[in-house]
């Protein structure tokens, strides 16, 4: 009987306006429902896109709010020859962040003092891979020793993605040196600059900016007001 009552209702011929509200609902629905499976992937792929750009402005954000130094895209040379590539330096009160951009599509696994780690793609592939720790932390090596400022002011911090897995990520984390996500970046940042040590000399720290600007090979140093080309 609900089911004759169900299709008097919605019957073309007896009902249009029934019939009519059933096939909008339908078309909503399956509109929403297509919103829901193509929107994630989507997000997925526009962030994997354009990580650089979406780091990137949590990295300014963190700068301005803060008034912190901020350089960008930082090539260092040495007689002409390539030293290495530093996505971002960022200058706090008391420490200097040098900040490389990763994205992971999958998860990773490692320990700290290990120099292979594995990842692990979303379709259930094992690869071998540098631990990215390291290879930031030989950035702050090489950035210490051409620009003459102490390893002990550094930072070495690696930004990945937010849904990237992290097996054991609480042991990963040394003093100077963190693998965070995107949106704990900001945290772990205040957390450092918390640490009961003396903020560096304002002059100090303004040479300390142009020596970095003079590697960048243009006037690249500046306030937060600063668009910066990364």
């Amino acid at each position: 009987m609900f089911l004759n009552v169900f299709a008097n209702i919605f019957d073309p011929g007896e009902n249009p306006i029934g019939f009519s509200i059933l096939i909008v609902a339908i078309c909503l629905i399956s509109l929403l429902l297509l919103f829901l499976i193509i929107f994630p992937i989507a997000k997925r792929h526009y962030t994997f896109k354009n990580f650089q750009n979406i780091y990137y402005k949590s990295i300014r954000k963190i700068a301005d709010i803060n008034d912190y130094y901020l350089i960008n895209n930082l090539v260092i040379r040495n007689n002409n020859q390539l030293v290495c590539r530093i996505d971002h330096v960022l200058f706090g009160d008391k420490y200097i962040y040098v900040i490389k951009d990763r994205f992971y599509r999958g998860a990773i696994s490692g320990n700290k003092e290990d120099s292979t780690w594995f990842f692990y793609s979303s379709d259930g592939k094992k690869y071998e891979m540098e631990n990215p720790m390291t290879i930031n932390e030989k950035r702050v090596e090489k950035l210490s020793l051409v620009t003459q400022i102490d390893p002990s002011f550094f930072i070495s911090v690696v930004i990945i993605n937010d849904n990237c897995v992290i097996k054991n990520a609480n042991e990963l984390n040394k003093e100077n040196s963190f693998i965070v996500s995107r949106k704990n970046l900001k945290k772990i940042i205040k957390m450092v600059e918390r640490r009961d040590v003396r903020c560096m000399d304002q002059k100090q720290l303004e040479y300390a900016v142009q020596d970095i600007s003079r590697l960048y090979g243009k006037q690249s140093y500046s306030d937060t007001t600063n668009e910066d080309i990364y």
